[in-house]
């Protein structure tokens, strides 16, 4: 008995033994799966990457470029802006292209699509646009070979991407496109950079790519690099869910960020200015066959470029001008010529102790006759002192832009001393920059007397004298510009302007500062005596009648000088001539012209310069005659367009009536006598053509009754009213003079007759 009940004891035990190891085999079982869990959820690399794939399948995170905030003139038109456009991607996996029961029906659209789609991308629109054109039979391979080989699930169809009204068309009026054959291609929308006035201030608006130099660099250049942080505005993210292949469509996501436009940079540049400046400068050049020219304006008080314009050659002169070639109003340096002889009078004029009237004997030098000065023989375009047996006064010298009488003054004065007046130069900025440094400005080059330079290339004796003229310097011309616009301003020159101010959504984020460069460049006498000098040089004596009959008075100063440095141009010439370095036999000038205006009170300063070759066809290098007509017709253009350099006309003190009001409609009638005259009575019998007539201020209308086969009186009339009255009632009308109708020659009331009777009107005014 006892051994029956030990066997049950050890048969228990051993079933809750193995009870007790099922439960922790269990319990590993189910640590090595919890723990796997979170080594597939949390460690697991593969199955990481494999989560993502599949979930980036369904669902993926877009940029959103930010829209390309715009570059403005002054006057609001867009220089550059950015505009969506777009592109069709084809999936030729598609169920609409790959199934075969749709063979005939893909072949006939196929061939309608690609006639339409290589006549809207038209030879003349590749040519246009850059592009290849890429006729129907080639569009019929490309949709054919894709639609056999399947391989492509976006493919761009169109050579280049359209506009938006371009697409809505397309999609509306297109085979295929219009979704014939289902939902075959997706829409691909880019941001495209687009410039609406081609290469107008092509320099100074610059260009945005992403292309990238050999370098590393891009070709981003102007004010789309410089404002580059204001115009390109935030990127977004959005998310996006799929629905079919190469289809998806955007979700609510915590972490979706809108994007943030840029904002819009306003230039001082004025379009309507910059495109006249620009083509009247372009005809100058193709006329000359010149390597390139520069046109400017620039508004007095305020410093704002108001034109910039820099043409270069193409390969050929004469043929093709463009500003992509260079920007040479900042970025060439030369010797400027007489231009600089404003400068040098100053000088003399506030330091030197001269006056307007204070007389160099300039020898009766002229272009034949050279006078020694110091160590240089200097010679004058012709005889300044002819009338005055060569003693000429230094408004005289200047209207004549007389080489020598310069020489001799700042020699004479200088020539123990000639720091003194390269420190003067230097003190108007003439060794410096005047601000534009961004936009690749270059500074200006000045020999100073007391450097090492001074004496490297000659000496006192023959340096000084032509400095005095506007050699041995070298500057850009927006210095010159800057220099005269100065003293146009009333001795304070301030620094040139080109972006007034950055906005957004039309509120101002940014104000560009007006910079001042010299508070006082001179006494208040000498800008009188300076504004005298450039009246004298404006006088049709002396600039070849060139400003013969503007509405406007106007100060200037021509300058013309031979051109013996380097300069960048595209013209096969120009670099045949510059391949051993400029000499003077190969006579390249510079002819400038700067002008203020009005000259009592200057609020705009121009200048123009063309550089050329002077050859047997085309001699002429003179300033006045290269740039004079181009400035020219810029002053006439502002003047034309700016109401404030017109007279006021002073309102009159009580109002004025007018005596007389023509007769017709009556309704027309009474309109106007309202309008014009402080009271109106009606006619007693109101009809549909009345007159009026003018007392004291009150007009009172008379009935002027029409009748069937009668004449009717048309005296007093308009002559629309007059003609309509008359041929209504069956008369050939002619007539002559202006004005009411003072007489008719058929008698009003008689009949008309059977027959169609002539009629004619005399009109008066």
């Amino acid at each position: 008995m006892k051994e029956m009940k030990t066997k049950k004891t050890n048969a228990k035990q051993g079933i809750l033994h193995r009870v007790r190891v099922l439960y922790v085999i269990f319990i590993l079982i189910g640590i090595i799966i919890a723990a796997r869990l979170v080594w597939v959820q949390a460690a697991s690399p593969s199955v990481r990457h494999n989560a993502e794939v599949l979930n980036e399948g369904v669902q993926r995170m877009r940029i959103v470029e930010a829209h390309r905030g715009a570059i403005l003139s002054r006057d609001g038109e867009p220089l550059a802006l950015s505009s969506l456009r777009y592109h069709a991607t084809f999936d030729f996996r598609s169920e609409g292209i790959i199934d075969e029961e749709n063979d005939e029906a893909f072949a006939r659209e196929v061939d309608s699509l690609s006639k339409i789609l290589a006549a809207h991308f038209s030879k003349e629109d590749a040519e246009k646009e850059g592009y290849t054109h890429i006729t129907a039979e080639e569009y019929r391979t490309i949709f054919h070979e894709n639609r056999r080989t399947r391989k492509n699930r976006s493919l761009k169809i169109f050579p280049r991407s359209v506009t938006l009204d371009e697409w809505q068309m397309m999609t509306k009026r297109y085979p295929i496109l219009n979704y014939s054959l289902g939902y075959v291609y997706g829409k691909e929308i880019q941001n495209e950079r687009i410039y609406p006035s081609d290469d107008l201030a092509y320099q100074l608006i610059g260009r945005h790519t992403d292309t990238k130099m050999k370098d590393g660099g891009n070709y981003n250049f102007g004010i789309e690099k410089i404002y580059n942080d204001y115009l390109a505005g935030k990127n977004g993210e959005i998310y996006e869910q799929r629905i079919a292949h190469g289809f998806w469509t955007r979700i609510d996501h915590p972490d979706t960020k809108l994007p943030e436009d840029g904002c819009n940079v306003i230039t001082t540049l004025d379009a309507n200015i910059q495109k006249v400046a620009t083509e009247r400068l372009r005809e100058t050049l193709i006329a000359e066959q010149a390597s390139w020219g520069v046109a400017m304006v620039m508004e007095t008080s305020t410093g704002n470029i108001l034109c910039m314009a820099s043409l270069g050659s193409g390969v050929e002169r004469g043929v093709e001008y463009s500003e992509k070639v260079y920007n040479h109003a900042l970025s060439t340096p030369m010797a400027p010529g007489s231009t600089m002889k404003l400068a040098t009078a100053m000088t003399l004029l506030d330091i030197g102790g001269y006056t307007t009237e204070t007389i160099v004997d300039t020898e009766h030098a002229s272009g034949s006759k050279g006078v020694k000065v110091g160590a240089a023989r200097i010679y004058d375009s012709h005889d300044a002192g002819r009338d005055t047996d060569g003693k000429v006064t230094l408004r005289d010298g200047f209207a004549h832009s007389s080489n020598v009488y310069f020489a001799k003054a700042v020699y004479d004065l200088y020539k123990d001393d000639p720091v003194t007046y390269t420190d003067h130069l230097e003190r108007l900025l003439f060794n410096d920059y005047v601000g534009l440094q961004e936009f690749g400005e270059v500074k200006g080059r000045l020999p100073l007397a007391d450097s090492e330079e001074w004496n490297t290339r000659g000496s006192t004796s023959t340096r000084l004298p032509r400095l005095a003229y506007g050699y041995e310097v070298e500057v850009p011309p927006v210095h010159t510009l800057t220099f005269y616009n100065g003293v146009a301003n009333g001795g304070k020159m301030v620094a040139p302007r080109i972006v007034d101010r950055i906005e957004r959504d039309g509120e101002v984020v940014k104000r560009m500062p007006h910079k001042t460069l010299i508070e006082k460049m001179c006494s208040e006498s000498t800008l009188e005596a300076l504004r005298e000098c450039m009246a004298a040089a404006a006088t049709p004596e002396r600039s070849s009648n060139k400003f013969r009959g503007l509405p406007i008075d106007i100060g200037i100063k021509t300058g013309t000088a031979q051109v013996w440095t380097n300069f960048v141009s595209h013209s096969r010439l120009d670099r045949e001539s510059m391949k051993d370095g400029m000499s003077r036999h190969d006579e390249y000038y510079l002819g400038s012209v700067v002008a203020a205006f009005p000259h009592h009170k200057p609020k705009y300063t121009v200048m123009v310069c063309v550089t050329k070759q002077r050859t047997s066809t085309h001699p002429y290098y003179f300033g006045i005659l290269l740039s004079g007509p181009v400035v020219r017709d810029i002053i006439d253009y502002i003047y034309a367009t700016d109401p404030t350099l017109h007279s006021s006309i002073d309102p009159a003190e009580e109002p004025l009536n007018p005596i007389s009001i023509k007769g017709g409609s009556t309704r027309a009638v009474t309109t106007v006598s309202k309008e014009l005259l402080d009271d109106v009575t009606p006619a007693e019998e109101p009809s549909e053509w009345s007159t009026a007539k003018v007392e004291e201020g009150v007009a009172t209308l008379s009935s002027r009754a029409i009748s069937d086969g009668m004449v009717p009186n048309v005296v007093g009339m308009g002559l629309s009213d007059a003609l309509y009255v008359l041929e209504r009632a069956g008369l050939s009308v002619t007539h002559a003079g202006s004005g009411r109708v003072v007489s008719q020659s058929l008698r009003a009331g008689t009949a008309t007759g059977e027959y169609k009777q002539s009629i004619h009107l005399l009109l008066e005014r």
